[in-house]
């Protein structure tokens, strides 16, 4: 994708011809992945990935490349951080077994590959080398100048895996998240209690939108799919018949004070017109000193009792345990 970035004359937009490239895209085979990158990778692009320790980025970009090797692309996993070996077991935990892995870090090397590749992965850009002697600072220009030339130039899509430091911060300059097209970022899901809750997210994205996928992470890697349960997510639970009981307990407690007394069919109102129900409740609250007696037979009512109006989180616990106790 060799983009002329030269050419200063004006020019109107339907006189330009848009290359074929912007409309083809490198597809996964995985739908939400493909959707995550507005339906796939596009060719010679160059992008980076960040995330803190811990997160996922090796498992996200093993599983990548390995459903873009299912689908027919060529790809290369090079490696500066771990030896072959230990990728390759992190590899196989998350069935990964079609990506092409080796410990390469040189810039040259590297550019050479990626005439014959279609997407390659390099873990991590701060462990890349070269054989010509640079500083620190010129080594991160030229790296990331060159081989996102060479991405453009043979269309093989480069993403850079980053560190960041433990302010999270990225390490480095910002030449190279400036450089790229886009910047794709990892992070845990805070509002959630489960520890393997992950958010996919682009903070830059020359090419698409800023896309966001949240999915799940586990010792077999990322399920895609699945998706993240927040509080507000779950069904609400049905009360026990304890509970139940103690909502009754205070709607005719409640009654009582507001009102000055109770009767057995106001009591039978309040609990779903059940007259032996309400009998039954105003005898345990009776029991339980939270209200009083006055008269029989059709005359009689009942009135909070002179504790209850100063009833605190012991009387309620109280109630509570009754309640569960009588309905064993």
């Amino acid at each position: 994708m060799e983009l002329d970035l030269t050419v200063t004359k004006l020019t109107r937009v339907k006189d330009i011809t848009i290359p074929d490239i912007f409309n083809r895209r490198i597809k996964t085979g995985i739908k939400t992945i493909d959707a995550l990158f507005d339906e796939g990778i596009l060719p010679g692009s160059a992008a980076t990935l960040t995330a803190k320790a811990g997160c996922g980025k090796t498992t996200f970009m093993l599983q990548l490349l390995e459903g873009l090797s299912k689908n027919g692309y060529k790809v290369g996993y090079f490696s500066g951080e771990e030896s072959i070996y230990q990728l390759a077991y992190t590899a196989t935990r998350v069935n990964a077994k079609e990506v092409p892995i080796a410990n390469l870090t040189d810039i040259d090397d590297i550019s050479e590959q990626m005439k014959e590749l279609d997407v390659v992965i390099i873990d991590s850009f701060q462990a890349l080398t070269t054989k010509t002697k640079m500083n620190s600072r010129q080594l991160e220009k030229y790296a990331v100048q060159h081989l996102t030339q060479v991405a453009k130039a043979t269309e093989c899509s480069v993403m850079f895996i980053m560190h960041l430091t433990k302010s999270g911060d990225l390490k480095g300059g910002t030449i190279v998240p400036h450089t790229v097209d886009a910047n794709l970022k990892i992070d845990r899901v805070a509002d959630v209690d489960d520890d393997g809750a992950r958010v996919i997210y682009f903070e830059k994205n020359r090419f698409g939108p800023l896309n966001e996928l949240e999915c799940i992470i586990g010792r077999n890697g990322y399920d895609f799919d699945a998706k993240v349960i927040r509080e507000e997510d779950e069904p609400v639970k049905a009360k026990s018949k304890a509970q139940r009981k103690l909502d009754d307990h205070n709607r005719l407690i409640g009654h009582m004070r507001e009102n000055g007394s109770i009767t057995i069919p106001t009591a039978a109102k309040l609990v779903d017109n059940n007259v032996s129900r309400a009998y039954s409740l105003l005898r345990e609250l009776v029991t339980l000193d939270q209200a009083e007696k006055h008269g029989r037979g059709q005359g009689g009512y009942w009135t909070a009792a002179e504790a209850d109006w100063h009833a605190n989180e012991r009387n309620e616990t109280t109630v509570l345990r009754f309640a569960a106790e009588s309905t064993k």
